[in-house]
């Protein structure tokens, strides 16, 4: 793994917060230092390959998922003996952080007694720490928020502890980070996930990141190669196709995935999404253009290229998961992420083989790229978490205090006039849809007099008159909002209904900061980037608007993306926007 010694210097400095030393600590995973020689690795990758049979060869190739809960079923324990699966996705899946290793080790177990006993890679995504598949964890900003402070170091600390937390409970590749370049306002599917809408802080950042969390041993995945912040429709729902010139492409777009690159990023993951510039036709994931000729071949990639998810209908409704498996494999892709799908897309790699339609020598290339990066990464020596280590390392209260630290200096403070910190004798009614019962519950524990009322994102006429009213005995509002793309009218409808009761409003974005457009008339404007598409939030991030509200901490934060006409890019900490009076 290469790492650049301009962000090496960045990542030493990294662990201290605050002059507060945090000890990222993991398990006894590799670092960039203690890798085993290149030689050796690949020789122990050619050998291995020499000896599997053909369909635990195509098994390395493929991405299964458990079902069921608790512990992984025999119907896992199948799939290893059959098949060989290298490659594991997990959501949410083993509870507590102990019993997540508990969960991992029985699948290294059985993959050690299958076949060649290859050792496994297990993969989540995890774009704001561990805390999104294992809830006692520690939550990050998201990369938006992490964008939005400025500090690189930053970015670099969120990559280690989530790096230490996930090496902790034996989750060693990270489908992160997001490094599109969110230019398209509108864009219903990446949002928050990404740093923002420059090119060099996407990707300065993303490569911080990146380094930082590979050098606890955790595989880090820079995704949607190569870029999915332009698009206007979600690759879960549809297929997207993006129609900028070349030029905008690699000025923009491509920028934070060569940045990633050249940091020595060891997996990229593709996007379903049609690059009109490179290839009219067919989505990245499938191009040949794209894969092979752009990104190994311009670019100089040479580590693992994963898919994104195949049951997603941007490739199911429109090639089918199984034929979709070969065209990825035959564009370039090392790992089809097929999750429930992953038998049926072996067997079709398979036949495929069998056939003639795709060489064998094709899957051994990509067979030998995957075992010597699991070489790599010590996984054929030390494929095991253990539980008590998971236990002590994961969501620690050092990592838990760094992750508030960079909350706060996360939350972006784009208008205030005069009215923030809340006033310690006023009462506040937390009005709006998703977290308005937690930020209220928050405010108590910090001693202000706070009430709630929660509505939906798409609130009716007679849901907005109850808000309205259930302002009534307060003095100031603090009015949340929370869209993943364009605000739907209706909660538009109840934000210009709180603005006008005549008390002050505190507008607070819970997800995308674009909601802000529309709070000029507010008192105080915040936004946090604390949810993302799927409204799963990070619980630091709230801790630290709390603490920015009463004024028990200072916002840190610059928006990292232009908002409409109000906002320009970088209003925040130190930079007020154009005619703010506060």
């Amino acid at each position: 793994m290469r790492i650049r010694p301009a962000l090496g210097t960045v990542l030493s400095a990294a662990v201290v917060l605050a002059g507060v030393a945090v000890p990222v600590e993991a398990r006894s995973a590799p670092t960039s230092h203690s890798r085993a020689p290149a030689e050796s690795c690949e020789e122990l990758a050619r050998t291995t390959t020499e000896r599997m049979s053909l369909k635990h060869k195509i098994g390395q190739l493929v991405m299964s998922q458990p079902t069921g809960r608790g512990l992984p079923d025999r119907r896992v324990q199948e799939q290893l003996q059959e098949w060989g699966f290298g490659t594991w996705i997990i959501q949410n899946r083993g509870g507590e952080a102990a019993n997540v290793a508990r969960y991992t080790n029985r699948m290294q177990t059985w993959a050690a007694r299958s076949g060649a006993g290859v050792p496994l890679f297990i993969g989540a995504d995890m774009e704001n720490g561990v805390e999104q598949q294992v809830p006692d964890a520690t939550g990050l900003p998201y990369p938006m928020g992490l964008g939005a402070t400025r500090r690189v170091e930053d970015s670099a600390l969120a990559g280690r502890i989530t790096g230490a937390e996930a090496a902790a409970v034996g989750l060693n590749w990270n489908f992160s980070p997001v490094v599109d370049v969110n230019t398209n306002p509108a864009n219903p599917v990446i949002g928050v996930r990404s740093f923002g809408e420059e090119p060099g802080l996407v990707a300065e950042h993303g490569a911080a990141y990146t380094v930082a969390m590979q050098q606890q041993g955790v595989l880090a995945s820079a995704k949607h190669f190569p870029g999915h912040g332009d698009t206007s429709t979600d690759s879960h729902l549809g297929l997207p196709s993006v129609t900028y010139d070349r030029q905008t492409l690699e000025d923009v777009h491509l920028r934070p995935f060569q940045e990633a690159v050249d940091a020595g990023v060891d997996s990229l993951m593709t996007a379903h999404v049609v690059v009109e510039a490179v290839d009219p036709e067919l989505p990245a994931t499938l191009s040949p253009k794209v894969l092979t000729g752009l990104l190994r071949g311009q670019m100089g990639f040479q580590g693992l290229i994963i898919t994104d998810g195949m049951g997603m209908r941007a490739i199911a409704d429109n090639w089918g998961t199984g034929e979709a498996g070969v065209m990825a494999i035959q564009a370039g892709a090392d790992v089809i992420l097929a999750g429930g799908t992953a038998e049926l897309t072996a067997e079709a790699l398979h036949q495929a083989v069998l056939s003639g339609e795709l060489g064998e020598d094709r899957i051994d290339e990509s067979v030998r790229r995957i075992l010597t990066v699991k070489c790599d990464y010590g996984l054929f020596e030390r494929p095991y978490a253990s539980a008590a280590e998971a236990d002590r390392v994961v969501g620690n209260p050092a990592h838990l205090q760094a992750a508030t630290g960079i909350g706060h200096r996360s939350i972006t403070q784009v208008h205030d006039d005069g009215v923030l910190p809340l006033p310690a004798d006023q009462t506040v009614a937390v009005v709006g849809p998703e977290r308005a019962d937690e930020v209220a519950a928050l405010l108590v524990e910090r001693g202000t007099d706070a009430s709630a009322h929660e509505t939906s994102r798409r609130p009716d006429s007679a849901a907005v008159t109850a808000a309205v009213a259930a302002t009534a005995d307060a003095d100031v509002v603090v009015a949340t909002t929370f869209t993943f793309s364009t605000m739907p009218a209706q909660q538009r409808a109840l934000l210009d209904a709180l603005l006008a009761t005549g008390k002050p409003v505190v507008v607070v974005s819970l997800g995308i900061p674009y909601d802000l457009a529309g709070a000029a008339e507010a008192d105080a404007a915040l936004a946090t980037y604390a949810l993302n598409v799927n409204a799963v939030s990070s619980e630091p991030v709230l801790e630290a608007l709390a603490d920015v509200l009463v004024g028990d901490a200072e916002p840190g934060g610059r928006l990292p993306v232009t908002v409409g006409e109000l906002y320009p890019y970088g209003t925040g900490a130190g930079q007020p926007a154009p005619g703010a009076t506060g």
